[in-house]
């Protein structure tokens, strides 16, 4: 499994998907900044990190971060095909699952520095403001990894996409269709979003309850994301093995 990953990861384009996550991250953390600086005067005192946090991650959650995913799937698996390199892997007998479990977990490098970078952001901007934290910092670690996790739904629901339709822009618009379905569901019935994959981010980042998960919710989070993850990645290998 080692030398699928290092194999990966030697022809990923590594600086160019790091800049893309880091350009989405600048964008959504100009929009939330500036929407909590603009609505900071009539902030209760000691809410003020949970809402600087909710309003920091939410339009990155929401909006930007799947599009975002769709992007970096697109440019790890599309090489496969434009390449023509997917056959002769096949004849060599090079397994689709190893070859796409080195692709996650090169994706898994390139998301967790951009999730850090978030949080760095936030951390300055408490400085900035002069605000001290209303939760633990533990708190805010444990929502930024929960966040990785919950990346894997949609990285492996995009790769299924690219793989069957061998077609980089309708990978992304999936992705940008998913976020504004998301953004719906907030407004129809919040509770579904739960069950959505493209709600997952949001619902690990606590960007709208701006709370810590309950045991239930933590048991239903984690039940749904192994399930999408699981069952896109079987697909996506089904998919690559048929090609």
């Amino acid at each position: 499994m080692g030398s699928y990953f290092l194999a990966e990861w030697k022809k990923m384009r590594k600086t160019q998907l790091l800049l893309i996550g880091i350009a989405f991250l600048i964008f959504s953390s100009f929009i939330g900044l500036g929407i909590y600086f603009a609505s900071r005067e009539v902030l209760v005192d000691g809410t003020q990190s949970l809402v600087l946090w909710g309003q920091l991650t939410f339009y990155n959650s929401t909006l930007l971060y799947p599009p975002m995913l769709a992007i970096i799937t697109g440019l790890l698996i599309m090489p496969e095909f434009e390449r023509k390199t997917l056959d002769m892997l096949k004849v060599n007998q090079v397994s689709m699952g190893k070859l796409y479990f080195g692709k996650l977990l090169c994706s898994f490098i390139i998301i967790l520095p951009v999730q850090l970078i978030l949080f760095l952001i936030f951390i300055i901007a408490t400085k900035v403001d002069g605000i001290t934290l209303d939760l633990s910092l533990q708190t805010y670690f444990k929502w930024l990894f929960l966040s990785v996790l919950a990346s894997f739904p949609i990285i492996t629901l995009q790769s299924y996409v690219t793989v069957k339709t061998r077609n980089f822009s309708k990978s992304v618009g999936l992705a940008t269709i998913g976020s504004m379905l998301n953004f719906v569901l907030i407004f129809i019935n919040e509770n579904l979003t739960k069950f959505f994959p493209y709600s997952q981010p949001m619902i690990a980042l606590r960007s709208r309850s701006l709370a810590d998960m309950s045991l239930n919710d933590m048991i239903i989070f984690l039940a749904v994301n192994i399930f999408y993850s699981f069952v896109f990645y079987k697909f996506t290998v089904g998919a690559l093995e048929k090609r």
